[in-house]
Formats: C-alpha cells, sequence, structure tokens
C-alpha cells in the first residue's frame, strides 16, 4: 500500500468545510497561533469565520486583517499575548486603552473603561446605529478618563513634595483643613500621579474599604454634617454608613469628581428596610452608585452601580447632599 498523501487530504476536508460552511451556515472557528503576524491574507478565503482565537506568539495585528469577515461574533486572545488581550469579545491593545475590532456580527458588548481611543477599521461592518453608540460611549470615557494633571478644576495632585491641593488658579498649595489634610494622606497612601483619575478613584475607593470598619450607631444625622462625619471616619477608622458615605465623598470630590451624598432606605438583610447612606458620582454625563459600607460588609458588588443594578436593591433615595470643600 502506498503512502498516504496527509496534506493532499487536508486539502480536500477544508474544501469540503468551505463547502458545507456555504451550504449550511456551518459554524467555522480559526485559531491564529503558531504564527506572528495578522493581516489581510491571513484569513482570506474563509469569509464565513465566526470566532477567531489570537495566539501567545502573535506581535502584530494589521488595522485591515478582519476586513470583510461579515461573520465574525467573537475574538479571544491567549493570556500569554504581550500585545493584544480580548475582553467581551472584543480585541483590544494590551492595556486596553484602544478598541482594535469590534467583530462585525457581534450585537453587544461590554468596552472597558480603559478604552479611549478606536484603532482605523476597528468598527468595520458594524451597523450605523452601533458604531454611533460605540463610539459615544468611548469619547464619553476618552474625556472622563484623565491623568491628574488634565483634570479641570480645584483638586489633590502629586507632587515631589507630597500630595497637594491644586486651586482654581493652578497654584498648588499645602491642605489647609484637618479634613483636606486626611483626604491628602488617603490618596497618598491609594494613588499615584501614574494613574488615571478613574484608576485614583477605585484605589482610593478599595483603601477606604480596606482601612476602616462599621461601628454601629443609631444617629441619623441631619444639617450639615458630611465634613463633620468625614474627618471622624478617618481619625478614628470606624464609623457607621454615614461616615463612610461622607468619607468617600470628599475622597471623590478630592480626585476632582462631581459627588453627592445620599441617605435613603434599603432592603434590610433581617427582612424590611432600614435607614443607609451612600455616594453619587458623576462619571461622563450619568450619575452612579459607590457604596462603600456595602462594600466592606458584603465583598464586593458595590462599586459604580445603578439604581437597577444595585445588588442589595431596591434602594430609595430621599435626601442627597452635594459635596464641597
Amino acid at each position: 500500500m502506498g503512502r498516504l498523501n496527509i496534506s493532499f487530504y487536508k486539502r480536500i476536508l477544508a474544501a469540503v468545510l468551505v463547502i458545507l460552511e456555504c451550504l449550511i451556515g456551518f459554524r467555522l472557528d480559526a485559531k491564529a497561533s503558531g504564527i506572528t503576524q495578522i493581516d489581510s491574507s491571513t484569513f482570506r478565503g474563509s469569509p464565513n469565520i465566526t470566532t477567531i482565537h489570537i495566539g501567545s506568539d502573535v506581535t502584530d495585528i494589521s488595522s485591515n486583517a478582519f476586513r470583510g469577515l461579515m461573520a465574525l461574533k467573537s475574538i479571544t486572545v491567549s493570556e500569554n499575548n504581550s500585545f493584544y488581550t480580548s475582553y467581551s469579545n472584543c480585541l483590544y491593545n494590551k492595556d486596553k486603552t484602544e478598541l482594535l475590532c469590534f467583530p462585525a456580527a457581534l450585537t453587544g458588548a461590554n468596552i472597558p473603561e480603559t478604552v479611549t481611543s478606536i484603532g482605523k477599521n476597528a468598527l468595520y461592518g458594524v451597523s450605523d446605529s452601533l458604531k454611533e453608540e460605540i463610539r459615544s460611549v468611548v469619547e464619553s470615557q476618552a474625556q472622563n478618563n484623565l491623568m491628574e494633571w488634565q483634570v479641570p478644576g480645584e483638586h489633590f495632585i502629586h507632587t515631589p513634595y507630597g500630595v497637594k491641593w491644586r486651586d482654581a488658579a493652578g497654584n498648588a498649595t499645602d491642605p489647609d483643613t484637618d479634613l483636606k489634610k486626611l483626604i491628602a494622606s488617603v490618596l497618598e497612601a491609594s494613588t499615584t500621579d501614574s494613574m488615571t483619575q478613574r484608576q485614583q478613584l477605585e484605589n482610593a475607593f478599595n483603601y477606604l474599604v480596606n482601612s476602616v470598619s462599621y461601628e454601629r450607631k443609631m444617629d441619623v444625622p441631619i444639617g450639615d454634617w458630611t465634613g463633620s462625619y468625614a474627618t471622624d471616619m478617618l481619625l478614628n477608622g470606624k464609623g457607621n454608613c454615614y461616615g463612610y458615605a461622607a468619607a468617600f465623598g470628599y475622597i471623590a470630590k478630592g480626585l476632582g469628581f462631581e459627588t453627592r451624598v445620599c441617605s435613603g432606605m434599603v432592603q434590610s438583610s433581617l427582612g424590611g428596610k432600614t435607614p443607609h447612606a451612600w455616594n453619587e458620582v458623576k462619571l461622563g454625563d450619568r450619575w452612579y452608585i459607590f457604596d462603600s459600607e456595602m462594600q466592606d460588609a458584603k465583598g464586593e458588588g458595590y462599586y459604580k452601580q445603578t439604581y437597577d443594578s444595585y445588588p442589595a436593591g431596591p434602594i430609595e433615595k430621599q435626601l442627597t447632599w452635594t459635596i464641597y470643600y
């Protein structure tokens, strides 16, 4: 018996797959592994590819690599790839700052907050309405994902001499109140000048959650209380939900975000409703819930939520206090 020509049979099999794909919509997955570059010729002849996995060896992907792949729904990338990554079926650079491909047949995806730009041809084949939505999200994030020296208005900044207060004229001054000094110490410990404003917000939120503890108090504050509650919380390292909300309110405001403290009612773990306080922080054009006390109690799920997605809902807002220094 003669030796089998394996490459010949592989070509026959590939041709059969293409025929089946054309006739009955056969799903076709592609693996870009063992190669270092992907360009317009890589997937030529396979227009009905639906999923692509990019291996760890790929170092260069051209902007037209996925043009014409109108059936493409998903791109995944090896965790060991040093240049690219994937999230929610889309392709990004490793740092997730640039969207490189939103697959043409994908009807929706979650875009990371770090994404501030869209690569050439990244939206090729995407419907006009979805393109507009994606561009709007990324443009909004670009406007609000700033470095601290790009943030307008008064806020804290890092200097070679420690965290200082930048006034309305742009001058860096020493914090001049006990509360400002406390907030400056939190930001000194939890943030750096190499972080974006959003990264600083998340790091400072987690730092507060991990550095203070809950102390049950039955009082419900009235009047102009947020400053005193924030000071007490940060000095003593413990307090109730009002202390958590006041402290994070001044932290977020100190980073340059519009911030409110809210109070109202939330579902109690023992049944019924109980008084509670939390924050609203404006990101882009929308206000989001940040609940540091619940994050401390529950472990996760209370950073940047909406009233619909809030895990311990329903939550009912009754009063708000806008944070100012």
